[in-house]
């Protein structure tokens, strides 16, 4: 049974593991890891399958127009934040298609109330994925250069939080 739970110190190595399986176009530090759940945990989670970690999601406030760089620890976030930024949602195979993605980004668009939208950069092809959990593709053009050093392909996406109930 799939269970998404909060992220934890613990599981890093975890986060890890699953990162260079998914995203080994991308390869990023421990430290940026646990340095999203340091900054962020009540928008950190892991995703298990039988008590085993299957994927996670990283999120944390941010600036809406604004992208951290790859693999670059932020140790605090910037004032004020007008986003929910989505770093990163990975799963691993076994997870696929069993709805967990779309829980957990329903469970952070209600997250990102207080901050008025969700944002975060699409790569490996996720496009579609992300356009159907409800997010579009923004024309900022000033974000050309830092979406190329993620890759050629990468899209700055941008969703409205949930408003009511």
């Amino acid at each position: 049974m799939a269970h998404w739970r909060p992220l934890v110190s613990a599981d890093i190595a975890a986060v890890s593991a699953i990162a260079a399986k998914i995203h080994h176009d991308f390869p990023e530090d421990d430290a940026v890891f646990a340095d999203r759940q340091t900054i962020a945990e009540e928008f950190c989670f892991l995703l298990e399958i039988d008590g085993e970690p299957a994927g996670y999601l990283l999120a944390h406030p941010y600036r809406l127009g604004t992208i951290p760089a790859l693999n670059t620890v932020l140790t605090r976030l910037p004032e004020p934040c007008d986003t929910l930024y989505i770093h990163d949602l990975a799963l691993l195979p076994a997870a696929r298609g069993s709805g967990a993605a779309r829980q957990i980004v329903e469970t952070l668009v209600k997250r990102a109330r207080p901050f008025g939208a969700l944002s975060l950069v699409a790569v490996n092809g996720s496009v579609p994925f992300w356009t159907r959990m409800g997010f579009a593709q923004s024309q900022d053009l000033h974000l050309s250069a830092k979406l190329a050093s993620y890759e050629p392909d990468a899209r700055y996406m941008i969703r409205a939080a949930a408003q009511d109930g």
